[in-house]
């Protein structure tokens, strides 16, 4: 690798040298800990995970003390893929879910709470624009490790795809909501159909699949309504359930868009950003504090890629005043190569846990950067969306999706990194800091 792609990486001073050196040669040492800008607090490296190929990770709150790992590999025909969880009780292993290695690249899970199908349990989409892997699904599992109550993961979709090879449709999430007031929750989720041949398609759509009135998890597929065309990957649900409003950061369409459901039960949309670059994640989180929630996303770019917050000027987001705020920029992936990009997702969190108020910490996954990133913010007051963007580690593989929360009880969070190439999933965990000789670069 060239060494000056890492020029503008930056670490404690007392073990920049080393690490960088190691880092150049393929091999990953994680520091002890990691002083964060402002001096209230340090990160700390706590063990490796030893997973196969670890992509999102997730603490699901219908499944306490669970997290929960999809894996999935790029070969064609003969990959391996599966849905991984761990219990937070002690040990050091993650159990692959029954009958899990079906399902064709797993994506993003949404916990799926006991009153839905009767037993804790799990939704996800799969499949992914890699060749041999385009026509995926949404599927159910069981919540528990022994799946007690559904033995195997079962398929409510049918699959859609054309007669041209690798021309199928694929999804990432799963959103439940009453979507036509029959007291059954039904999924709102997205789809996308992509590829990387020339004659491949680059379309998405918005749609919702009804639950039936019976046997829900017989195998038959829900009914399909088609919503909007557009969201593709992913998109945020926002927290307020009286209302149906998502925004869809639309990595084909290069455009933030707010869509909502209409008296009539159509969905409108209303564009917020048309500049933001290929969209990738979104999340919904008060970062100011002011107790209105913001829109935090990410494009995905190769090159000088974006953590983005927009802030509006009244609780009716469909009428609202939008601004956008650049929170960090300068995300990049560690080569020029087609489909590689930067940053990941970006998740807000309170180091402290019993800090409830007050700006927000941003965590940022830098994807094909091979590093990872913390956006503190740069002064109390609550106009003032500027942060410091600064470099935490350089991990050495694709970092995929991370998962924050406190495991241990002691008052401050964990956060479990998927290091994809490295068969890993590192643990992390904020404490209080200590005196140190070295402070952290911000970059």
């Amino acid at each position: 690798m060239d060494p000056a792609k890492f020029g503008r990486l930056a670490m404690p001073l007392s073990c920049a040298g080393l690490a960088l050196a190691l880092s150049l040669s393929g091999v990953h040492v994680a520091q002890s800990s990691i002083p964060i800008a402002g001096g209230k607090f340090e990160l700390q490296w706590v063990r490796n995970i030893s997973v196969h190929k670890p992509g999102y990770a997730q603490m699901p709150p219908e499944l306490p003390g669970k997290l929960i790992i999809t894996s999935f590999e790029g070969t064609p025909f003969v990959a391996k893929h599966a849905v991984y969880m761990l219990d937070f009780d002690g040990k050091n292993e993650f159990n692959l879910l029954p009958g899990s290695d079906v399902i064709d690249w797993p994506n993003a899970v949404t916990g799926v709470s006991a009153d839905v199908f009767g037993f804790p349990a799990m939704a996800l989409g799969s499949g992914f624009l890699v060749p041999s892997h385009t026509t995926g699904g949404m599927w159910v599992l069981d919540g528990s490790a022994n799946a007690t109550h559904l033995p195997k993961p079962v398929k409510i979709t049918k699959d859609k795809k054309d007669i041209q090879p690798d021309s199928g449709w694929f999804y990432h999430m799963a959103e439940f909501i009453d979507f036509n007031g029959d007291g059954r929750l039904d999924v709102l989720t997205s789809r996308c159909q992509d590829g990387v041949w020339p004659f491949s398609k680059h379309r998405g759509e918005l749609l919702w699949l009804e639950q039936p009135s019976s046997s829900p998890l017989s195998g038959d597929a829900w009914v399909e309504h088609h919503l909007a065309d557009g969201p593709d990957f992913l998109f945020c649900l926002h927290p307020d359930k009286s209302k149906t409003w998502l925004v869809a950061p639309e990595f084909i369409g290069e455009r933030m868009v707010l869509y909502y459901k209409m008296e009539n039960g159509t969905m409108a949309s209303r564009v917020l950003d048309d500049k933001s670059g290929p969209g990738f994640g979104c999340s919904w989180a008060d970062l100011n504090g002011d107790g209105r929630l913001e829109l935090l996303a990410t494009n995905h770019i190769n090159q000088n890629g974006s953590v983005y917050a927009y802030n509006f000027d009244s609780d009716d987001l469909t009428t609202a005043g939008v601004t956008r705020h650049v929170l960090a920029t300068g995300f990049s992936a560690m080569s020029d190569k087609t489909g590689t990009a930067s940053p990941g997702d970006a998740v807000a969190f309170r180091p402290k846990t019993s800090d409830k108020g007050g700006k927000m910490h941003i965590f940022v996954s830098g994807d094909n950067s091979n590093s990872i990133f913390v956006l503190v913010p740069s002064s109390g007051d609550k106009n003032d969306f500027s942060y410091s963007k600064q470099f935490l580690e350089f991990v050495g593989a694709d970092i995929g999706r991370p998962a924050i929360g406190d495991v241990d009880g002691d008052g401050f969070v964990d956060i479990f990194v998927p290091a994809y190439d490295n068969d890993a999933v590192v643990h992390y965990k904020f404490a209080p800091a200590e005196e140190a000789a070295s402070s952290p670069i911000v970059v």
